[in-house]
């Protein structure tokens, strides 16, 4: 299962990096993505060029890192290389609070020590999807999502 589960991420990889990448409003085709990570060229902004790239290198830094559990260093490595050139303080526990649009909710200021907490406590959940799924939440929620530099 394991090793099947990775091969579709390599097989998807493009399709999943032109989704995201649309998922931030960037706007770029499928083609462009494509010609941008096979170093091809393309006419395109700076921004979505950045992004697809630093997505490439986060499929990547995640692929050749799969042995290692998660925890705070590691995730905040992961944001880093996600938030490269394109966002101020990648990689950083997030110190402001932040509101999801079209909502007045806003979520509280993270804390290292209750990060930490949580990962060991999501590290116990032996259901693999609803593991992924809590750890996907907690970066949301705590990592840094200051907008285009």
């Amino acid at each position: 299962m394991h090793d099947s589960a990775i091969e579709m991420a390599k097989r998807l990889l493009v399709d999943s990096i032109w989704k995201s990448a649309n998922l931030e409003g960037l706007g770029t085709t499928f083609p462009k993505t494509e010609a941008i990570l096979a170093n091809a060229v393309t006419t395109t902004k700076t921004e979505e060029v950045l992004f697809i790239i630093n997505m490439k290198r986060a499929w990547q830094f995640l692929l050749d890192n799969l042995d290692y559990s998660n925890n705070l260093m590691l995730l905040r490595e992961y944001n880093k290389i996600v938030g490269e050139l394109l966002f101020n303080y990648a990689g950083e526990i997030r110190t402001i609070p932040v509101q999801i649009g079209g909502t007045s909710w806003e979520s509280e200021v993270p804390h290292t020590g209750v990060i930490i907490d949580r990962l060991e406590s999501i590290e116990q959940i032996e259901d693999i999807e609803l593991r992924a799924l809590k750890y996907f939440l907690l970066c949301c929620k705590n990592t840094n999502v200051y907008r285009w530099k």
